[in-house]
Formats: structure tokens, C-alpha cells, sequence
């Protein structure tokens, strides 16, 4: 920082008091003039983010900023702007801004993030070939400083503002503070795309201006302001939907459903399914279970993959059989001869595999797991309300009887056993991200679909590669909505009618 502050002619009074941000406040915060952006210009929500390649915490959020993505597709725009805290960390900074202006910056940042930034003059250069840089020109705008001047403005924009840390974001003006989870970062995009929606009546042109145009200039807040992430309340129901196709056991007028969000390499989960198996031999069809993917551990997403290959063959229960049964082992091998004892179509399931053919919609599940509130596998909602970890048969068999006697007394009173669930969800909180179309609707209280929930279930129609279901939910979309659901299908190699 040494060499940033001796180009500077401003105070750092702001700086110097580490005064924090209101979250449920609006700041006046600038996009800068030559920054790296990602995401359509006309997004109504933009994301300015000061950053570090050497922090470990800008780096442990950038898988929570992918999952954002696939939650608001085409709704975002990113503004990436630096804040080197360490006079070593400045290289790595250029080194993004030169990628930039070479139209390769999203493949460099990964790649610096993937380092921790920890680069020499050789290493970034190497980096550079390998995103497809010209060298020439890399290595001229390295040598000359072309870019140093982004870095001061940068940096000078955010010692006006009070920024002191890194990673902090504003999103639309309004602060997000450092490595925190999805459920904070959707809550304040929610909010912001609901206000974006009332100023764009009246400033469609000019709307990040009208945005944060008359917020608070500087940082005002308590040092230890930060945003809160509310947990699972136990005594309430979530609006959770069925998830993927073929991730569900039992009949659809169960009196019970069991949501439940595991992962492959969870041990606890393991420990549940033998749980989960007594369940299903002690009450049979009158419960409902429904397998839903939260890959939190390492090496837990390719089996997750597998295991959305295994359903779309309509084998999703017995391959998840055989990962239980061996567990730990989940390695292509592993996995190709769980598919073979599940009798798939091994040519499907590899291409699958080899096309990480069901890896976003994989991380949907995880998305919307994240957004309920689920922060450890395994975490099971019965008739929507939250069962946090491992529990024993006994254990299970009390919860579950109070349950039943809740659901049997509202069909003693006239409620038809397939309307049990659905009248649950529409009285239930909160929203599913990954596919809002998993909920099921009752046509006693039924909800149609806002906009926004349409096109994300059309998007993971699209993710699942089933272009006949994204059709028809998309047929009454229409205006920007439809265009940024059309983009992500195109994404996934579907062309919207």
C-alpha cells in the first residue's frame, strides 16, 4: 500500500477511524471508469466488489458468488475493482486488468484466485499463455504500467468511501460484508431487485445512478457492523420442493414427506440412510422421501453428478444404495461400477460424467440449500420443518408420529390426503431457488408463479437438459425475463421456442 498512498492527495480520515457499513443502508458507491464488468449492462442489481488475490477470504467466497449467479441468471452485473492490502499483491492486480483488456479477464481471475495470488514476473506470464493472453502486449502493458492507474482509483475510491477490508461488496449501494454465506447475499439481492423494479419506472436510463445516487458518502457505522445470517428456525415450515426428477420414494399423497439435503462423503449421512431405510420399512407409502444433493465435502460433487445421471435413467435409489453400501468410495471407477450393479446404460452414464453434463444443476440443489438456511449435512425437512443432523430410529419414530397425528387430524377435517403437503407449502416460508416449479401446488390455495420464479424454473429445466419442460414453462414469459431465461438455455445447448 505504501506506493498507492504516496500517489494519493486525499484524506484518510475515513480509513484511519475504520468506521463500518449499515447493511440496510444505501452508499454512494462508484463503478469506477475502467474496471473489469461481467454481467448485462442493464442488470438491474450490480455487484461492486473490492477485492484481493492474496486473501484467503475473497477467495473461500468466490464458489458463493458462483452459486449467486445460477440463483439470479442474467440479473447481475459484476464490477470488479482491487484493493491490494500488501505491496506484493500488486502484480497480480495488473496482471487481471491486462487480461481484461484482452477480453480474457473471467479465466485470469479464477486462475490468480486459484494461486492465491501468489505470483512472480514467470508465474503470471505462464499464467497468461495459458488463458490464450498475446504475449506481446501482456507483457508491454506489465512492463509500462498501463494499468497501475485502475489500481489508484481503486483504491483511492475506497479509502473515500471507508472501505478497509477486503472482500467487501455493495450491492446496488447496499454493503455486504466479507466471506459470507448465500443466504445474506440473495436476501439483500431479493430486496434490491424488488426497489430496482420501482426506480426503473421512473429511471429505466440511468438506473444504478438513481440507485445509489443519493446514498451516504462514507463509511458511518459501528466497527463491528456486519450482516447477519438468520438460522433454521425449528418451529416453523420452509416452502422446500421435491428437487430433481427420480429423487423421490414413496407415493405422492404420503401424509409425510422427508426432504432431506445430504452429501455423498457426509458419514452422518450414511449413518441417516440406514435411518431413513427403517423409516421407509416401519410406515411404508405414508411417508415421502426425497433425496436432495448439498456436496459440501471434497470429492462429494461427481458423485452427486452420478447420482442425477442414475435418476435420469430412472435408477437414482438403487445407485444411491451402493454408495451407502461402499461408502468413501467414490472415484470414476467406483462410480462406474456402482452404475453397472445399478444396471445403467453405461455409455449414458459416462458421457454424463465426462460432460459434467448435470454439474449446475448439482449446484442449484446446493444453492437452494444454502438459501433455506442449511449450513451441515445431513439437515431433513419434515412437512417443512427443519431436522438439523443424524437422528435415531427412535428418535425418528417420535417426530414422525407427531407428524402423522397433525396430517391425520387435518384429513379427519376434510383435507384429501394429496393436498396434505401442497397446503403445507403454501402456507410455508421462504423460496426455492433451485427449482421453484419442484413445489408442489394445491388446488385448494393455489399460487401461481411470479415471474421470477418462472424463469428459474425454466433455467433448471434447461440445467437438467429437458428443453420440452423449459418450453412450457416459458411459454408465458415475456420482455427481459424470457431473454435472460433464452440465454441461460443456450447456455446449456437448448434454443427456446
Amino acid at each position: 500500500m505504501r506506493w498507492v498512498l504516496a500517489l494519493l492527495c486525499v484524506s484518510s480520515a475515513a480509513w484511519a477511524d475504520n468506521a463500518s457499513f449499515d447493511p440496510a443502508s444505501v452508499y454512494n458507491v462508484p463503478r469506477g471508469t475502467s474496471d473489469p464488468t461481467e454481467g448485462p449492462a442493464d442488470a438491474p442489481v450490480t455487484i461492486v466488489e473490492w477485492s484481493d488475490y492474496a486473501c484467503g477470504y475473497c477467495n473461500r467466497v468466490q464458489d458463493t458468488l458462483d452459486r449467486l449467479a445460477r440463483v439470479y441468471p442474467g440479473q447481475l452485473r459484476w464490477v470488479h475493482r482491487t484493493l491490494p492490502l500488501d505491496d506484493d499483491n500488486i502484480l497480480s492486480a495488473e496482471a487481471a486488468l491486462a487480461a481484461a483488456a484482452q477480453g480474457k479477464f473471467a479465466p485470469m481471475h479464477a486462475r490468480l484466485f486459484g494461486v492465491r495470488g501468489r505470483v512472480d514476473r514467470a508465474s503470471v506470464e505462464l499464467i497468461a499463455r495459458e488463458v490464450g493472453l498475446d504475449m506481446i502486449r501482456f507483457r508491454a502493458d506489465l512492463d509500462a504500467g498501463t494499468y497501475r492507474n485502475v489500481v489508484v482509483a481503486d483504491v483511492q475510491d475506497a479509502m473515500r468511501l471507508g472501505v478497509s477490508g477486503t472482500p467487501t461488496f455493495f450491492v446496488n449501494g447496499r454493503p455486504v460484508h466479507g466471506n459470507q454465506p448465500l443466504k445474506v447475499f440473495v436476501e439483500t439481492v431479493g430486496e434490491e431487485l424488488a426497489r430496482a423494479e420501482k426506480v426503473a419506472q421512473t429511471h429505466p436510463a440511468d438506473l444504478y445512478d438513481a440507485l445509489v445516487g443519493g446514498g451516504k458518502p462514507v463509511a458511518d457505522a459501528p466497527s463491528d457492523a456486519t450482516n447477519e445470517a438468520g438460522e433454521l428456525d425449528r418451529n416453523i415450515a420452509y416452502r422446500v420442493g421435491l428437487g430433481l426428477p427420480g429423487h423421490s420414494l414413496g407415493a405422492d399423497d404420503a401424509l409425510v414427506t422427508i426432504v432431506e439435503f445430504a452429501d455423498f462423503q457426509c458419514p452422518y449421512c450414511a449413518r441417516e440412510a440406514s435411518v431413513l431405510a427403517h423409516v421407509r420399512k416401519k410406515y411404508g407409502d405414508s411417508v415421502r422421501i426425497v433425496y436432495r444433493h448439498m456436496p459440501i465435502h471434497g470429492g462429494a460433487v461427481l458423485p452427486a453428478e452420478a447420482a442425477v445421471a442414475a435418476a435420469e435413467q430412472g435408477r437414482f435409489w438403487q445407485f444411491h444404495d451402493q454408495l451407502w453400501l461402499h461408502f468413501g468410495h467414490v472415484t470414476r471407477a467406483d462410480l462406474e461400477s456402482f452404475a453397472e450393479a445399478a444396471h445403467l446404460d453405461m455409455a449414458t452414464f459416462k458421457s454424463a460424467l465426462d460432460t459434467r453434463r448435470y454439474h449446475d444443476a448439482v449446484m442449484s440443489e446446493y444453492a437452494a440449500a444454502e438459501v433455506f438456511g442449511v449450513d451441515g449435512t445431513p439437515t431433513m425437512f419434515i412437512n417443512g420443518q427443519p431436522v438439523v443432523g443424524a437422528r435415531s430410529p427412535d428418535d425418528m419414530d417420535r417426530i414422525l408420529d407427531a407428524v402423522f397425528a397433525s396430517a391425520k387430524g387435518a384429513v379427519e377435517h376434510g383435507i384429501a390426503k394429496t393436498e396434505v403437503y401442497p397446503l403445507v407449502m403454501s402456507m410455508a416460508r421462504g423460496e426455492d431457488v433451485a427449482d421453484p416449479s419442484a413445489v408442489p401446488t394445491s388446488k385448494v390455495v393455489h399460487i401461481e408463479m411470479r415471474a421470477l420464479e418462472r424463469m428459474r424454473a425454466v433455467a433448471a429445466a434447461c440445467r437438467r437438459h429437458d428443453g420440452a419442460r423449459a418450453a412450457t414453462l416459458a411459454a408465458p414469459l415475456t420482455g427481459e425475463l424470457r431473454h435472460e431465461a433464452a440465454d441461460v438455455c443456450t447456455g446449456e445447448g437448448i434454443d427456446l421456442p
